[in-house]
């Protein structure tokens, strides 16, 4: 009889010799199998394929971020940067610093950063579905010209940049 992958023992007419840690977690096994279902799930969901969607303003230059989609819909995770590399490699830095805290999914934080930053528009992340995006910045022109800052303007808030070492 063949041994199976993953055994280190060697297989004796009692049965497997294993150490304990190259014991079978059905448990964990079950879980990252609901993650993948799940995970497939929201691929279909949130197609990156899809249709050209149809301009509805001008864009004078395209800046690149990244969001995240939550029970809420979807939300900016940095400000809009104006190389898709910088956009690719922030992701990748937020993707890391959220794997540093996610336990058994940490290995798989890590391998979407590395996606991303290689050029992956869209990683999926057990209930976390985070893209690349395109951001269109306009100028608002007026028949005197461009429009000045005005007091209601809004910057990105401090509070949700996620990039590691932002806002400090």
């Amino acid at each position: 009889m063949i041994p199976r992958a993953g055994w280190r023992g060697v297989r004796h007419a009692g049965g497997m010799d294993a150490s304990s840690d190259d014991a079978f977690d059905d448990a964990a096994a079950r879980r990252l199998l609901e993650v993948g279902k799940r995970e497939e799930e929201l691929r279909e969901e949130f197609r990156v394929d899809g249709p050209e969607w149809e301009r509805t303003s001008v864009s004078h230059y395209t800046a690149y971020a990244a969001m995240i989609h939550e029970e809420g819909g979807w939300r900016q995770l940095f400000p809009a940067v104006p190389f898709e590399e910088e956009a690719r490699l922030d992701l990748g830095a937020v993707l890391r610093a959220r794997g540093a805290h996610a336990g058994e999914f940490a290995g798989r934080f890590g391998r979407a950063a590395d996606a991303v930053e290689r050029g992956e528009d869209q990683v999926i992340i057990a209930e976390d579905v985070f893209r690349m995006v395109r951001v269109e910045q306009t100028v608002i022109m007026t028949s005197h010209g461009p429009q000045t800052p005005r007091a209601g303007d809004r910057e990105f808030p401090d509070e949700l940049d996620e990039r590691p070492g932002a806002g400090d």
